[in-house]
Parts: C-alpha cells; structure tokens; sequence
C-alpha cells in the first residue's frame, strides 16, 4: 500500500530550481531551492532551509511567555523586600527568556506545495497559506544602510554599561554582604547590560541584508531577510501585488 507520505514526495514542487536562499547571519553559506526538490518521486532531501525570519510580535507566541516571567518576577521581588534563594531563581529564569529571545533568529523555513512552514525553537510553527498572501514587497534594510554608525553607537552603550557593571560588582564584594546577597548582586548587575546586548545581536544579524521580503497576508505580516526576495516572492504564487519600494 502506497503509505501519504510516498504520495507528497511524488507530488513535490519544484517551481524554480535556480532560487537560493541564505542562511541567517552568513551570507557565504547559500543553498539552492533545488535541495527541496532533489529526489523528485524520492526521497525529498533538505526540505527544511535556515532563513531568517522576522514574524508578528503579537503572533510570535513570545509575549505569552515574556511577560508573565517579567511581571511575576518584578512582583515578587517587590512584595518580599529582603533576600532570599528566590531572587536568585527570578533571575535566572530572567536570563532564560533573554536566551529563548536569542534562539528564536533560529528559524526554519519549510516549503510545501501549498503552504510556507516557519520552525520556531521551542515553539509552534506558523503555517502561511500560499493563498491567502496578498501582496510581497521588496523593502531597503534601514539596518544595512546605517549599520557603521549604529554600530559604533552600540559599541559606546555597551563598554558604558559593561563598566558600570564591573565597579558595581568590585564594590559589592569589598562590602561585608552575606554570601546570598553577594550571589544575587552578581548575576542581577548585568541583566540590563545583557538584554542590551541581545537587542544589538538582533539587529546585527539584519544588518547584513540590504533588503528584506515583506510578505503580507489579511491577518499578519512577515519580513524574509534572503538573498534573492524577488525569487522568493515567485515561489509564492499568489495572486496578490508585488512590488518594489524605492
């Protein structure tokens, strides 16, 4: 018996062998859109390609876990006024949502013959019907185009916050602290310092793409940061507009 997954890998599309994609963050590593077509009625090889993606904040799942860590934690630190072993678990699940914040320019983009997969680290695909996109749009990175500057910017906030971290935590262990106190003190000087930091990584690895592929559809919005957007768009086949800003 021939099993549904036989049958989708016969019907595999292949609209344009020629199409590349860039991974996120290296623009020297470049696969085509023939790896998701290799194998045509065999084994289908690469389906999945690393593309950054930019989706809805709102859509993104991440306020669902943000601000419930962020606002449970302020309260309770501000409703127990004194030091305990849980400032020191509040904090550390601080830095983890930093890090799920990180991980998630680690998209994966899968191409069905009817649908567009965007893979989240630890959380739910979004799924883009080809028919429902309405209109792509090729738009300049604002990032590319001033990244000196806004690097030189995030170079000056981050030695600034970074050394006003060390002579706060050099002062905090010449004080005669308990060590509990001393420990929180330590991991919770850099928290800010840190979330900056992951807010200029984020940018950074935009500001290698002069553009972006604005994909929209009637309820959300995505930006695609690959190589060749005017390709991409092609793929989709909708029936919408397609157009170039600037």
């Amino acid at each position: 018996m021939v099993s549904f997954k036989s049958v989708k890998r016969m019907m595999g599309w292949c609209p344009q062998k020629d199409f590349r994609f860039i991974q996120a963050g290296d623009t020297k590593h470049r696969t085509g859109i023939h790896d998701f077509c290799d194998g045509y009625g065999d084994t289908q090889k690469k389906r999945r390609e690393k593309v950054l993606v930019d989706v809805p904040v709102l859509d993104s799942g991440m306020i669902r876990i943000l601000l419930p860590v962020w606002i449970v934690g302020l309260m309770l630190m501000t409703i127990i006024n004194h030091y305990s072993i849980l400032d020191f678990f509040i904090i550390f699940a601080y830095y983890l949502t930093l890090l799920l914040v990180v991980l998630q320019n680690r998209t994966t983009v899968e191409l069905t013959h009817g649908t567009i997969i965007i893979h989240r680290p630890f959380l739910r695909s979004i799924v883009i019907q080809k028919n429902d996109v309405i209109k792509t749009q090729i738009i300049k990175n604002l990032s590319h185009t001033t990244r000196w500057i806004l690097r030189i910017v995030e170079l000056i906030i981050l030695v600034f916050l970074a050394t006003h971290n060390i002579n706060a935590i050099y002062i905090n262990i010449e004080q005669s602290l308990t060590m509990l106190v001393t420990i929180v003190n330590i991991i919770s000087f850099p928290l800010i310092t840190v979330m900056t930091a992951v807010l200029f990584y984020n940018n950074e690895i935009r500001m290698h793409y002069q553009v972006s592929l604005h994909v929209a559809t009637n309820k959300r919005q995505f930006n695609f940061y690959v190589d060749n957007p005017d390709e991409f768009s092609v793929m989709l086949q909708h029936t919408g507009e397609v157009t170039l800003d600037g």
